[in-house]
């Protein structure tokens, strides 16, 4: 994977001033949902598991089959490998035998260590009937480790769902921080390419196999949200325009809209706006065997979404640009790519990676800092002490309380920040411009440089 240059986020940033690998293709383009009997026993022995817990809680009632499926010892645990787990249709826990401490939590918001909204996700795939998903949560066997999940979920009714997964430990699919960072720089770019040209002029770019958007094995798929008709496949161009739904993947997950629904598909995912998907594809780096991809898709307007996706063995190869920004320009896509980044992958995943001295959010001397609007901050990679102090009385040498300044000025959406503060690499007070954006109505972010070119004084702008 090349690693994407600064000046493709700049770009991205001026497309929206001014105004992967795709989706997998299938043998079966119209033929609706595979038999039961096509399916791997890992996946077989999922649904008629959860069958039975099904039909244990439409005959037994929700009171009793909760205490069953909460019961360690009971009939729905197999050993540490197999066991129901249920949720109402708010994302609180009804049952969890191995994790008894998360009943009774609302988890909506859980994220996995890739920042996919679980819970969120299995709502969404219960809700329309059920299925399989893709996640990845801390394998008790192993240590905790963070590891990938193949689960089943049903709906028991309007109220709640139940699931039960097995693990496929095999498959690595934790991803680096340069290849998610990399992901939704990529799809950002293509969505504010499509906004600002247009339609047309954008999906000529998509499917053009030799153009600026198939970066390798990444590249960009696109489909309408009407009939889930192909629109971009720069490297299946037979695909282009047709209607594709009912198309599972090796253990069926339902990557296209059912046949007799509609519902389902990372179609759906694009439309919610979670945003994040996992599915397996063949990958031809690997002798074409199946392994997990992460996905990121988004839509463009009401009638459309694209999407790219990384493999996970990919991703252990990914290295985003390490050049740090050298002008305001530069300064405002690097910050605009941490809010993205951010509001995709989750705070705590984003803090974290922010956090990181040899990850992509520091370049040289110059970093992403976060504070909550409280003022507490958030992210210091180079003063790891401060953070969770509160820093609003921080002042510059003219007496400037340079924090409450950049937080005015992000509260009101992003812009510039221009004050003296001294550089570590001379010990001199200079002139220092910061650029500061919301990232969402509890926190924001932001990074500075040097540019020496300034008189030192005070001066803020918002865009």
């Amino acid at each position: 994977m090349k690693v994407r240059s600064i000046s493709f986020i700049v770009f991205l940033l001026a497309v929206l001033s001014a105004g992967a690998s795709g989706l997998p293709p299938t043998d079966r383009e119209s033929s609706g949902s595979l038999n039961q009997t096509d399916l791997p026993e890992a996946s077989r022995s999922l649904v008629e598991f959860a069958d039975r817990a099904l039909e244990y809680a439409q005959e037994n009632g929700k009171e009793r089959a909760l205490e069953e499926f909460n019961n360690k010892s009971g009939q729905f645990v197999v050993g540490d490998l197999r066991y129901v787990f249920a949720y109402d249709f708010d994302g609180t826990c009804l049952a969890h035998p191995l994790r008894p401490e998360s009943v009774g939590e609302n988890l909506i918001d859980l994220r996995d260590a890739n920042g996919f909204l679980l819970i969120r996700n299995l709502n969404r795939l219960a809700s329309q009937g059920g299925g399989f998903a893709y996640y990845v949560r801390p394998n008790p066997l192993h240590q905790d480790a963070p590891e990938l999940k193949l689960s089943y979920v049903a709906r028991v009714d309007e109220d709640w769902w139940l699931g039960t997964g097995v693990w496929l430990s095999e498959a690595p699919a934790v991803f680096s921080a340069d290849a998610r960072l990399d992901l939704v720089s990529f799809v950002d770019g293509a969505v504010a390419c499509a906004r600002e040209r247009g339609k047309e002029k954008a999906l000529e770019a998509f499917n053009d196999r030799n153009g600026s958007f198939v970066d390798g094995n990444q590249y960009l798929f696109a489909y309408d949200f009407d009939e889930n008709r192909v629109l971009a496949h720069p490297f299946q161009p037979d695909l282009v325009g047709k209607v594709r739904r009912g198309g599972l993947d090796i253990y069926g997950f339902a990557m296209d809209p059912s046949v007799e629904t509609g519902l389902g598909g990372i179609r759906e995912v694009a439309r919610d706006g979670t945003g994040l998907v996992y599915y397996m594809y063949p990958d031809p780096a690997s002798d074409m065997t199946p392994a997990i991809k992460l996905g990121y898709v988004r839509a463009v307007d009401d009638d459309w979404w694209l999407g790219s996706g990384i493999y996970a063995k990919e991703a252990e190869e990914a290295e985003s640009s390490r050049e740090p920004p050298a002008s305001r320009e530069e300064l405002a896509a690097f910050v605009e790519a941490a809010a993205s980044y951010a509001r995709v992958y989750g705070r705590n995943i984003a803090i974290e990676d922010f956090m990181d001295l040899e990850g992509p959010f520091v370049r040289e001397e110059v970093y992403i800092f976060a504070a909550d609007f409280n003022g507490t901050s958030l992210a210091l990679p180079f003063l790891p002490s401060a953070v969770g102090t509160n820093r609003l009385d921080l002042q510059n040498s003219e007496g400037v309380y340079i924090n409450r300044e950049m937080r005015s000025i992000a509260k009101n959406g992003s812009g510039f920040f221009e004050y003296l503060w001294t550089n570590p690499l001379t010990g001199e007070a200079e002139p220092k411009t910061s650029y500061v954006t919301k990232v969402d109505d509890g926190w924001w972010l932001g990074a500075g440089i040097y540019l020496g070119d300034g008189d030192g004084s005070t001066e803020a702008s918002i865009s």
